[in-house]
């Protein structure tokens, strides 16, 4: 296949191909609707924002911050750029989601009463009279993998007209399938299916073994990447774009701070 003309127009780049005569075309968008992170010094190394309907994954180690992202993404949007936003949690309860939330001075509860915020509550476990049990109940019976979670999901869009969605953690979730193929299955259809209701969706998951590429990497259009590295008596936080697809960005390791009023992206040359 070779390239033979490049044709730019104010919004697209449009690349034509021939092989064995004949001709194929790729356009690429230059312009698109961005959504602000809201995360201060994020946005201005994804180009403004992030592509609005794309599922990005926020993967990294236990403590690097990954689920304080996926709250301040949601509580920043519901307050400051009104877009209503959906939290999945697999691991937490949403009392202590709350009490997170309250650490950094974030009143999610207004904002649940306002309807512009909703926790879905998922655990595969449950608590009666002091003894944890397993609840299998979203897991059995499909047709499809996911199937029941991702009703579940889109529901929870409807219910708030959500514009962000948060999934905390993919990791868990994945625990509940040992077939991979049938897994990975249903992650392109859970993530299809928020693109089709225009959700830009951020898909946690924890640090990958090493040499392991995740299911949830090939199927999700964004990877950003968060570490931590003890030194002395302090932690080190970085944050790192590995991949967003369709949008520019910078692929450098940034450092990150965690403050009493949630996370904030440092450039390479600031130190404060």
């Amino acid at each position: 296949m070779v390239l033979t003309t490049i044709i730019c127009s104010a919004s697209s780049v449009t690349l034509l191909y021939i092989e064995k005569s004949a001709i194929f075309t790729v356009t690429m968008e230059l312009t698109y609707t961005k959504v602000r992170t809201g995360i201060p010094g994020f946005d201005t190394i994804i180009s403004g924002g992030l592509r609005e309907g794309r599922s990005i994954v926020i993967c990294g180690p236990p403590g690097s911050g990954k689920t304080t992202f996926g709250l301040q993404y949601l509580y920043s949007g519901a307050k400051d750029f009104d877009e209503p936003g959906v939290y999945v949690t697999l691991s937490q309860s949403a009392d202590e989601i709350h009490k997170d939330c309250k650490s950094f001075g974030w009143d999610i509860r207004e904002l649940m009463e306002q309807g512009k915020l909703l926790i879905i509550d998922v655990r595969p476990f449950k608590l009666e009279n002091e003894i944890v049990t397993l609840d299998e109940s979203l897991y059995r019976g499909e047709s499809v993998p996911f199937e029941h979670l991702t009703q579940l999901i889109l529901s929870g869009i409807k219910r708030v007209d959500a514009k962000r969605l948060v999934v905390d953690s993919l990791t868990v979730l994945a625990m509940q399938y040992s077939n991979k193929f049938y897994m990975r299955q249903g992650m392109q259809g859970l993530v299809q299916a928020l693109e089709d209701h225009n959700c830009t969706s951020l898909l946690i998951t924890e640090q990958p073994q090493q040499g392991l590429i995740p299911i949830e990497w090939y199927v999700a259009s964004g990877i950003v990447m968060m570490d931590h590295v003890r030194k002395e008596d302090t932690m080190d936080r970085t944050i790192q774009v590995l991949k967003l697809r369709g949008v520019r960005h910078d692929d450098q390791i940034f450092p990150i701070k965690l403050e009493n009023d949630g996370l904030k992206v440092l450039h390479p040359k600031l130190t404060t």
